[in-house]
């Protein structure tokens, strides 16, 4: 099963990601990361050579930094909304 990847949103919830499909390189993944970190800059294309996780992390005009708090399986994640909502990443 493919795993989860968390984040913190920028209001300050947990943000669960999947990546679909084959992901050896960790392009989606880094790609995924620089399109949630989007603040104000709509307009620059992800380049892998240039955007990477630790660009990403320490921030980029026009993004705020973000970076994976952790890793988790599926069944990790708790499928009652209820609860879903109160959960917290402890690693």
């Amino acid at each position: 099963m493919a795993k989860r990847y968390l984040t913190i949103t920028p209001e300050d919830t947990l943000c669960v990601t999947q990546i679909i499909g084959n992901d050896d390189d960790g392009h989606k993944l880094s790609k995924t990361l620089f399109e949630l970190s989007r603040t104000t800059d709509l307009v620059t294309h992800y380049n892998p050579s240039i955007h990477t996780r630790d660009i990403i992390s320490a921030g980029l005009p026009g993004h705020r930094p973000l970076h994976i708090l952790g890793e988790c399986d599926h069944k990790d994640i708790p499928t009652d909304q209820t609860f879903r909502d109160a959960w917290e990443w402890m690693p």
